[in-house]
């Protein structure tokens, strides 16, 4: 639009606009300096400069409380709630500075649809961030959720690696236990290089308190497990035991000593030299036995119940060998675990609480969603003359909706923004105060979330777009709304 003379404009034809090459308006002393795109003057800045400041303050405030929650988690319960009202106050200020950087590449996108979408944006920031922070409550929300679910995980994961020390590994259901011959059975297959049963019993020596013990096959063990023996050798272990380093030197013990204890909850009391000490993976300490040397019960309330065997495949045969041992076992309770298995079980666990947790937080979402179609659609009647003026300069009724489209999703995008970030944030504090939980953001759900607030924006403004098409043209020109 540009002066031909005093109070006459132009209008030059622009993407979507119809064939006439000009448009005469009547001259208007105070309007001659307003778009179309925004008949309403815009929120001043100085009213939102208290609203800006106390955000910033409490923003800050929060952030610093997510920091320190890192150190105390009890903390993160009063970080999250002010950390959030912090961002909602803040929100119109980041609206502006959003919106801002969109003026340039989205009319390079999308034309004038574009600008006007931006435009629109910016004219009420209070009312485009009172939509946005409905979806970025609920997205925090969920991603912070995800953030920990998945560094937990990620540690089950870890744990199923340091634990999965052999090619395969048999384990029985709950409720269901491995049989006495198994170990056995699975050895005389042809592609077994190596099995030993683990079997969790306890000694109990005399002079200090009872032991964690282990039972395995003392002719395999260091080949499917990695235990390296210090002092002495499992080849006597038949007729004694093994500790670790740390075990012999808390009682005193050096290798040759005599230890007098029980095995097992109800075996005779016994002397057992010690034959080896050893260092190994936290399953296998701080006692090694033999399987053979197990006492023997009649009954089966005390007797020792194999927990696992472990298998060391032949080059190649790992994945032959497991259909080799189901078949021959054919015991649906009895599973046969390769790495990659045990893998995803152990992810697995968390599975379904994490599904509990997005069918609430979801909740969340679909009422921030709901919040955007809303505030569309508020927008649609609010702005009845404007979208009259836009389709007398010759703006479709298909662009119309478009840019309500483009408008809701770059709200939409706004309010996934910074859900994203203030939940990656609140997750990555809970994740840090646990020892040993290694911190694992997953990009891939946090892009598919970003995707799916774009698709809310879309959908948001389906039923929108479809009204202000419908307004009759005569009628929105002539209406006392903008």
């Amino acid at each position: 639009m540009r002066p031909i003379s005093a109070g006459v404009w132009r209008v030059r034809p622009k993407e979507g606009l119809g064939p006439c090459p000009s448009v005469l308006l009547d001259p208007l002393p105070k309007a001659v300096d307003v778009p179309p795109s925004a008949p309403s003057a815009p929120t001043a800045a100085a009213s939102l400069r208290r609203r800006n400041i106390l955000g910033l303050a409490i923003t800050a405030f929060g952030a610093l409380l997510v920091a320190a929650a890192v150190g105390s988690q009890y903390l993160l319960f009063a970080a999250v709630p002010v950390l959030l009202i912090g961002l909602i106050v803040l929100t119109p200020l980041l609206a502006l500075g959003v919106t801002g950087l969109l003026r340039s590449p989205l009319p390079r996108l999308a034309g004038i649809r574009g600008k006007l979408a931006v435009e629109n944006a910016r004219r009420n920031p209070r009312r485009t961030a009172a939509t946005a922070t409905t979806l970025m409550v609920g997205l925090a929300m969920v991603t912070a959720v995800t953030v920990v679910i998945t560094s937990v995980n990620r540690l089950d994961e870890q744990h199923a690696d340091r634990s999965m020390t052999s090619d395969l590994r048999i384990t029985a259901v709950d409720f269901a236990e491995i049989g006495d011959g198994t170990a056995a059975r699975v050895a005389r297959l042809p592609g077994a290089e190596a099995v030993t049963p683990i079997i969790r019993t306890s000694f109990d020596p005399s002079d200090a308190g009872s032991l964690p013990a282990t039972a395995v096959d003392p002719a395999t063990v260091q080949r499917l497990a990695p235990v390296t023996v210090r002092k002495g050798s499992f080849d006597r272990l038949d007729h004694g035991i093994a500790v670790t380093e740390k075990t012999a030197a808390a009682h005193g013990w050096r290798l040759g000593s005599r230890v007098t204890g029980t095995l097992g909850d109800a075996g005779p009391k016994t002397s057992l030299p010690v034959v080896a000490i050893y260092d190994g993976p936290d399953d296998l300490t701080p006692v090694l036995i033999s399987d053979q040397a197990l006492p023997r019960t009649s009954g089966t309330e005390h007797r020792p119940r194999t927990e696992s065997i472990l298998i060391k495949a032949a080059h190649g045969r790992t994945a032959g060998l497991r259909k080799e041992i189901q078949q021959t076992l054919d015991n649906p309770a009895l599973l046969v675990q390769d790495r990659a298995y045990a893998r995803a079980a152990a992810a697995a666990r968390n599975a379904p609480f994490l599904d509990i947790m997005y069918a609430l937080l979801s909740i969340t979402v679909l009422i921030g969603a709901l919040g955007v179609v809303n505030t569309m659609g508020m927008a649609v009647f609010e702005r009845v003359r404007e979208i009259g003026v836009l389709r007398a300069l010759g703006l479709d009724r298909r662009r119309v909706g478009s840019v309500l489209r483009l408008e809701s999703v770059t709200t939409s995008l706004l309010g996934s923004a910074l859900g994203l970030v203030a939940g990656s944030a609140i997750g990555a504090a809970a994740v840090l105060g646990q020892e040993g939980v290694p911190l694992v953001i997953p990009w891939d759900r946090t892009l598919l979330f970003f995707l799916a607030t774009t698709a809310i924006g879309v959908l948001a403004s389906l039923w929108p777009g479809r009204q202000a098409a419908r307004i009759p043209l005569l009628k929105a020109i002539t209406t006392d709304t903008e």
